[in-house]
């Protein structure tokens, strides 16, 4: 339980600052500390087994919208770069030796 709670916890951080980059990239106003939650409450409803990743993504933007006064379609493009330039730092970290990651069932 403990390892995973860390791992949690960086995914939790390392998409909050994904969010704040894309958010200033975008031209929104919001602040870390708004970001922090909105991206904890997200990570929490994706843990719920089969439509909790659908149910997340609504949840995102949704929170977004509400949080950073933006539009929808800004918040999907958020929510999307935020995504790709997550996946891409894990990419990197794996790359560095930093990170494992285990693909194979």
């Amino acid at each position: 339980m403990g390892i995973s709670a860390i791992i949690f916890a960086l995914d939790v951080l390392l998409t909050a600052v994904c969010i704040f980059i894309a958010i200033r990239l975008a031209w929104l106003k919001a602040d870390f500390k708004v970001v922090l939650p909105v991206v904890f409450i997200v990570s929490l409803i994706s843990l719920i087994p089969t439509y909790g990743w659908l149910l997340a993504i609504g949840c995102f933007i949704y929170l977004l919208m509400r949080t950073t006064e933006a539009d929808f379609k800004d918040c999907v493009w958020i929510v999307i770069y935020s995504k790709l330039l997550s996946a891409l730092m894990l990419v990197l970290l794996s790359q560095a030796g930093l990170l494992q990651l285990n693909l194979s069932p």
